[in-house]
């Protein structure tokens, strides 16, 4: 599960609206973009090696007739990023069309299969860990990396606090409870112990908290 660090919006909004009309083109060269723009082509050439530097913008040579050849700046992979998305409305709807189609049934089969896989790759990470501590700490890092921005804590000898302050199935959970339900069974079962969502996103928490009591883990599992 590699770490993955999502694009942020440019501060500067020159360098934002550069981003725009390179998405409405299929390529333009720095003196393009300054006659749009309205302002000199050093001064665009400026935005530009910081666009590039963040890995927003990509150039390519293009030949002219006479002279050295000019550089497009097209935008990158990465930049797309920084557009808008709506890909939880688009699974939330089609999992409103599978209910109507095919029952609960088929939908919270669906969930439990994603949770399952969620399940199966932090199992294979958790079997490095050599303390009930370890445990936690790659689990919570696990759900980091997979956007739920989690910070953990020891709170005493055998209690845990596991908070995700961000929810990137948020508008799924919120039509489909299920999901939340699934998450923390994932939870119980991947440390072996009962725990208890102490703080809960959708029902007005600023975090879904996770109180794990190490006491409660049984014989053989880490400690």
């Amino acid at each position: 599960m590699g770490t993955r660090v999502a694009a942020s919006l440019p501060r500067n909004g020159t360098r934002q609206t550069i981003l725009n009309l390179l998405k409405k083109s299929d390529g333009l060269t720095a003196d393009q973009l300054a006659d749009q723009l309205g302002i000199t082509t050093m001064a665009v050439r400026k935005h530009l090696a910081t666009l590039e530097r963040e890995g927003l913008v990509e150039t390519t040579p293009s030949r002219r007739p006479v002279g050295r050849p000019a550089r497009v700046y097209r935008l990158s992979r990465r930049a797309d990023e920084l557009f808008p998305k709506q890909y939880d409305l688009l699974v939330t709807d089609l999992l409103a069309d599978l209910l109507e189609l095919d029952g609960p049934g088929k939908v919270e089969m669906l969930l439990a299969r994603r949770a399952e896989r969620t399940r199966a790759e932090l199992e294979h990470r958790l079997a490095r860990a050599r303390s009930f501590d370890e445990r936690v700490q790659i689990l919570a890092q696990g759900m980091d990396e997979l956007g739920y921005l989690v910070v953990w804590e020891k709170l005493d000898d055998s209690t845990y606090l596991v908070s995700q302050y961000h929810c990137p199935i948020r508008e799924v959970a919120s039509a489909f409870p299920a999901a939340c339900r699934l998450e923390a069974e994932m939870y119980r079962d991947l440390l072996g112990v009962e725990i208890e969502r102490s703080c809960h996103l959708l029902t007005g928490g600023h975090c879904c908290c996770y109180v794990i009591r190490a006491k409660d883990t049984p014989a053989g599992a880490c400690a």
